[in-house]
């Protein structure tokens, strides 16, 4: 390293010192030894560096790709020099695939060989593991060698249709230029030995102190708790956090929304907020019972390990049961205070818990967050705006708005700003926010463009290049993703790579005049398979990238739908402040006449299945052709896969594997579909007036005369539902069978009567509570149901005794 660039090195390292700002610096090469003979330059002095200025010796990470043989190379090479750094720094070494085990360590440096593998999940999640002052050696090659080969993270985007060649780079691309376009970072060129770009070296510098912390007057949590807060942010979101020491009064709630970007200890103030919730109620009623929820117990893993230090602050001895990775499950305190950690949708079930915390609520699909609402008068709420598994304000405008329009709920609301880890405005944390779009957001809308929305005149239809939007439209890129964003409960790093990278992967977006993008999309080629593949499919394997085709010839042995061309829909998103008003429906009829006029003949979509969602689809005309057996056990919702088709052939295919689908519902919502949410369940049986026989007469359940005879007691007499209920669902399975056309006109309510109680085989007092009703009145309403049909179905066949019509009245009611 030559002397001027070591003394810049130099004053670049101190004054991020200084301002408590990370800096980054970019090792570009195609030599392996040289880049490794940096890294350990770089070491070298930044430990001088961090030792004057800290009086510690740095400890940091070298992370690598544990299955690329040039990073085992690379890593080997640095194994062999490690020891003459002994003494000035302390390393862990780590594959990538440990990264979420790293979410919330805290180092003074991270080494990362993104050569082989840039994955953007991993580059997310290490972003905030470096302290303020440390620095980031970022491994990578010169982009016109770098685009020549596939890294791991491409190569699983590939798809039979595809080669290696047809795969973008632009995310190598963008990353490249995002490295020059921020301060705070470097570039140096390790072949050459020179900079590609010099390190930004501040003329004047004024040492950065965190302001002083006021800790109010007037507290309910002790003050050791609010000791253990590094910020005032912390304070005063503990202030806040204190009214879930307020028992609601019955029929009322408390909710509590802490939101921040990543980094601000959101989860881990709430950690001690409910320590100091059980400390004081452990007081008042003895036991405690605390559950936290996310998705993932990665997420909660800050929270509970916060939980364990407020608890041991309080003296208390908890003691903790982890899982096999080393997450923590449970903490408790004898038999008087238990901390648990539950999946979202199993809390729905769960009684006698006097708290909810709910980490990272963004990701949690909506209808769970609202099922919990429903079930728990105190809850906490805390999510992510922006950085790695954020999703924007939208889930909070969402979900505010619904607590809010809540006569029941008080809702208490604070939004965390100030870093722990590092000072405000650090340069790393704008670099990463910025290449990744971690902190995009929707265009502001105003009046004249609710005109435009109204009036659905001069809205255009966006067909962008991905090359260009990615590298020079920044704007419209930033408004695209943060729609893109509010679709899935779930956002990743990743989203970005694969809509940028994969060769199948293609976006569509609707516009207003002015240019604001108002309802954002994304969308995959699938099928154009060939007969050689799809006889290998029809034997088992899992095609990639053909999600719908696989389905289809597995269960449905629909082979040539195989060989059609399809668009499946991965995303489709409107604007947070747009929704409800016909933009999703009006860009779906222009997706669907693109298809049309390029020979596409069928356009789909798969999700997480419920009410509201699916309600869209059906309205759409696309039809359901298959449902996972099983709940997805992270979102707790069934799959479900739905087509619209475009071509006569594959609405023949489409409509045939419909029927099927149909028949096979009907026929196991007593079995594996036996939870399934009675509404959801008669939105998939849409019958679109396909009959699901040719023959259908024949095809019919029959019922023998004696339970015709038990059906007439049961509706006009003294009869039980239970004495009656195998007619009872031949009955309602017959009502299934037939067309809308064929049948009698039921209300949406009768029909989830019937779904709950006698398709599902639900007891009375369940069947009522996901009915939304009263025992009395399912019980009532189902011999109503049976009449109905009786009359439908059998007219002149039944007779009705006399002294029948005297009970029905007793039973029924007048009239």
């Amino acid at each position: 390293m030559e002397a001027t660039i070591r003394e810049m090195l130099e004053k670049f390292m101190e004054q991020g010192i200084l301002l408590n700002h990370r800096r980054m610096i970019v090792l570009s090469g195609d030599s392996d030894e040289k880049l490794i003979d940096w890294v350990y330059s770089i070491l070298d002095l930044f430990s001088e560096v961090w030792k004057r200025c800290r009086q510690s010796t740095p400890s940091g990470l070298y992370m690598y790709q544990h299955d690329a043989s040039g990073s085992c190379r690379r890593f080997e090479f640095f194994r062999r020099k490690l020891s003459s750094l002994s003494g000035k720094v302390e390393i862990e070494h780590r594959p990538y695939k440990d990264t979420d085990k790293l979410l919330g360590s805290t180092y003074d440096f991270t080494v990362m060989d993104i050569i082989d593998n840039l994955k953007p999940n991993d580059i997310g999640r290490l972003g905030g593991v470096v302290r303020g002052g440390g620095i980031y050696i970022m491994l990578v090659r010169p982009l016109e060698s770098w685009v020549k080969f596939l890294t791991k993270f491409q190569e699983q985007l590939l798809v039979p249709q595809y080669g290696p060649q047809d795969v973008r780079h632009l995310l190598k691309k963008r990353l490249w230029k995002k490295f020059y376009e921020h301060d705070g970072i470097c570039i140096i060129d390790v072949d050459s030995g020179r900079f590609l770009k010099e390190p930004k070296i501040l003329e004047k510098v004024e040492p950065w102190r965190r302001p002083d912390i006021k800790i109010p007057d007037k507290r309910r949590f002790p003050t050791c708790i609010y000791k253990l807060a590094l910020t005032q942010d912390q304070v005063n979101a503990l202030k806040v956090l204190e009214v879930i020491l307020d028992r609601p009064k019955k029929g009322e709630k408390t909710n509590v929304i802490i939101i921040a970007d990543r980094g601000r200890g959101k989860s881990a103030v709430i950690g001690l907020a409910v320590a100091a919730f059980c400390h004081k109620l452990r007081r008042v009623k003895g036991i405690v019972r605390v559950a936290v929820t996310a998705m993932n117990l990665t997420n909660v893993m800050t929270l509970m390990e916060f939980v364990v230090r407020g608890l041991k602050e309080l003296r208390y001895d908890p003691i903790v049961e982890k899982d096999s990775a080393g997450f923590i499950r449970t903490v408790r305190v004898g038999a008087q205070i238990f901390v648990d950690y539950y999946r979202p949708y199993s809390l729905l079930s769960e009684d006698g818990i006097d708290l909810v915390v709910v980490d990272e609520a963004a990701m949690v699909p909506l209808p769970v967050l609202y099922g919990i609402h429903a079930r728990y008068s105190r809850v906490v709420y805390a999510s992510t705006i922006h950085g790695y598994e954020g999703a924007g304000r939208g889930f909070s405008l969402r979900f505010l708005k619904y607590l809010r329009e809540r006569k029941d709920t008080r809702v208490y609301e604070y939004e965390m700003h100030e870093p722990i880890r590092y000072a405000p405005n650090d340069p790393v944390e704008r670099w990463l926010f910025d290449t990744f779009l971690l902190d995009a957001e929707p265009a502001k809308i105003d009046k004249e463009d609710l005109k435009y929305v109204e009036s659905k005149e001069g809205l255009i239809y966006l067909a962008p290049d991905l090359e260009k939007l990615a590298l020079e439209e920044e704007d419209k890129l930033r408004q695209f993703f943060g729609i893109y964003v509010q679709a899935h409960y779930r956002n990743e790093p990743d989203d970005l790579g694969m809509m940028l990278d994969a060769p199948h992967h293609f976006i569509r977006a609707l516009a207003l005049p002015n240019g604001k993008i108002v309802v954002a999309v994304e969308l995959a080629e699938e099928g154009g398979i060939s007969d050689e593949i799809i006889d290998v499919m029809t034997k088992g394997l899992k095609l990639p990238g053909n999600i719908i085709p696989d389905r289809l010839v597995k269960y449905w042995k629909l082979t040539d739908f195989a060989k059609l061309r399809g668009w499946r829909i991965v995303r489709i998103a409107t604007h947070p402040e747009l929704q409800d008003r016909g933009l999703g429906s009006h860009m779906l009829k222009l997706i669907e006449k693109e298809a049309r006029e390029r020979g596409i003949d069928w356009v789909g979509v798969g999700f997480g299945v419920h009410e509201r969602l699916l309600k869209f689809w059906i309205k759409n005309e696309y039809k359901p052709v298959h449902m996972s057996p099983e709940r997805n056990p992270v979102s707790g919702e069934y799959s479900v896969l739905l087509v619209r088709p475009i071509t006569e052939q594959a609405r023949r295919d489409v409509d045939y594997a419909n029927r099927e689908f149909r028949l096979r519902i009907v026929n196991s919502l007593h079995g594996p579909y036996h939870d399934l949410e009675p509404e959801v369940a008669v939105l998939l049986l849409t019958d679109w007036n396909i009959p699901l026989f040719d023959n259908i007469d024949e095809c019919l359940p029959k019922i023998s005369e004696a339970q015709l005879n038990r059906l007439v007691a049961y509706a006009y007499g003294p009869m039980t539902y239970e004495n009656a209920v195998d007619g009872i669902f031949e009955l309602c399975r017959k009502y299934y069978y037939q067309t809308s056309s064929m049948r009698p006109k039921l209300p949406f309510e009768y029909e989830k009567m019937i779904i709950a109680k006698v398709l599902q085989a639900r007891p009375w007092k369940e069947a009522a509570l996901v009915c939304g009703t009263r025992k009395v009145t399912i019980m009532l309403a189902l011999r109503e149901i049976v009449k109905i049909l009786l009359h439908h179905y059998y007219g002149d066949k039944i007779s009705i005794p006399l002294y029948m019509v005297g009970i029905t009245k007793r039973l029924t009611g007048p009239g």
